[in-house]
């Protein structure tokens, strides 16, 4: 069982995500997300924490929650046993991992920085199955 740190959404493109720590996702994705309503199967962008702690701690910098554009970072998780068509429960929420890694022309600079690029391997894209409430400090777990 793992458990969300933070719940971020980005209110323009090419800007990191800010942290709400809690937010509607609905089946079009996370309310007040860039991404709302655009009717992409990746509606909501989960990092593992292990990973951007690692980041920062090689920058030498403090952690910032959203700093990478992700809407969720989850500590707890095995990831690596997370595939496509995994399924996550949280609170109310149901997700779908859709797809797992980042890159390609979507990963253009950031307002002139490289905001995804060192987490690209590690994001996991989901879809919204069931509504509800994403919360902070809350349990996720993948479902059997």
């Amino acid at each position: 069982m793992g458990k969300i740190l933070c719940v971020c959404i980005s209110k323009k493109r090419k800007s990191s995500a800010q942290n709400v720590h809690e937010c509607a996702a609905t089946q079009q994705g996370l309310v007040g997300d860039i991404h709302y309503g655009m009717s992409g199967r990746k509606q909501v962008s989960l990092l593992p924490y292990r990973q951007v702690r690692a980041f920062f701690e090689q920058t030498g910098t403090d952690i910032v929650y959203g700093r990478f554009g992700e809407n969720l970072l989850v500590e707890g998780i095995d990831w690596e046993n997370i595939q496509e068509g995994t399924r996550f429960a949280c609170g109310d929420v149901i997700l779908e991992v859709v797809r797992i890694g980042a890159g390609g022309p979507a990963s253009d600079a950031y307002q002139g920085e490289k905001v995804c690029t060192p987490m690209e391997p590690y994001f996991v894209f989901c879809r919204i199955l069931k509504e509800g409430i994403l919360k902070e400090n809350e349990e996720i777990s993948v479902m059997i």
